[in-house]
């Protein structure tokens, strides 16, 4: 059985390194361009396998996945591409981000032929059913919102539900409201957890119905977990350079899962998940710097000041608790 599923898009990323934002009608030199590969459903899978974990991607690529290399970079990765739909329609979706240079604010456009990936989707479902029974735990990421609802509505997985909704908190706020209820563990940063609070009429977060799990991001302020009436501070950890933040909360969401198949507790898991995401921040692109588990264990030390802790419990005790 494999890991971690991630659902999700494949994107060229287009980023623009500047020392501010524009104003309308402003221009602004930018200092550095580049395309790397990214997606949040790619950058978790990736992410994952490259901390040694099975991972695989459900999702929709262009006509131009091949060309570009990518379908080579994720087999090189040992990410499981069983699951993605290629087409020779349109090429694949693309962001283009402004980073503001030295610190962790972006501008993000994002361009997706939204219609025909929904309807490859739906017809490749009984592809993604099959791909789900074979994982432990199914990350849905930003993507298509009315499939993942479709999926979760109409079958009773046994598997463990991850969720990170990510900006269609802010376009598709309805679409990520009655999701809620199917993911076992939630993952958003402080701004979307205020939308959600705002749309569900809620003073805490704690008053959502669903997740046993909550993981809040606050940037380079760290994060909160809350699990089980508790209420876990996660410091962050400080990496040797600030580059580019883009994909660091994919790679954080994919330390945490990691460190809960291994058999960490909450707390672990958190603290492994900001030592993984200190690393993307280092270099230009969401998959160019992701870590291996050996490196993991190694800058958690160093930054932690202790010895790197061993599992508590196996992958059953934590799963049978999170469902």
């Amino acid at each position: 059985m494999g890991d971690i599923l991630a659902f999700g898009s494949i994107v060229i990323d287009n980023v623009l390194v500047a020392e501010k934002f524009a104003s309308i009608n402003e221009t602004v030199l930018a200092k550095k361009y580049r395309y790397t590969y990214g997606g949040a459903g790619a950058n978790v899978a990736v992410a994952a396998a490259r901390l040694g974990v099975e991972s695989g991607i459900f999702a929709v690529s262009g006509y131009d996945f091949e060309k570009l290399n990518y379908e080579k970079a994720l087999r090189e990765q040992g990410v499981d591409i069983k699951g993605i739909i290629k087409t020779k329609e349109f090429p694949t979706a693309r962001s283009f981000i402004i980073s503001k240079e030295k610190s962790n604010d972006q501008i993000i456009y994002y361009y997706e032929n939204k219609k025909e990936t929904a309807n490859l989707l739906f017809k490749n479902e009984k592809l993604a059913l099959s791909l789900i029974k074979k994982y432990k735990i199914v990350h849905f990421s930003t993507g298509h919102f009315e499939f993942y609802y479709h999926l979760l509505k109409n079958n009773n997985f046994k598997t463990l539900i991850s969720f990170d909704p990510g900006q269609e908190t802010f376009s598709y706020s309805y679409r990520v409201v009655r999701l809620l209820k199917y993911a076992n563990l939630l993952f958003m940063n402080n701004h979307e957890a205020k939308r959600i609070k705002e749309i569900l009429k809620i003073k805490s977060i704690r008053e959502i119905k669903g997740p046993k799990l909550i993981c809040i991001s606050l940037g380079a302020h760290g994060a909160v977990v809350i699990y089980r009436g508790k209420l876990f501070r996660i410091p962050p950890v400080r990496p040797s350079r600030l580059v580019d933040p883009t994909g660091a909360g994919d790679s954080h969401r994919a330390g945490f899962l990691v460190a809960l198949l291994k058999g960490y507790d909450v707390l672990t898991a958190g603290k492994i998940a900001s030592t993984v995401a200190s690393f993307t921040i280092e270099a230009e692109g969401a998959q160019i710097s992701l870590p291996k588990w050996n490196e993991v264990v190694k800058r958690y030390e160093y930054f932690f000041k202790e010895r790197f802790p061993k599992p508590k419990r196996n992958w059953e005790e934590i799963k049978k608790k999170l469902l």
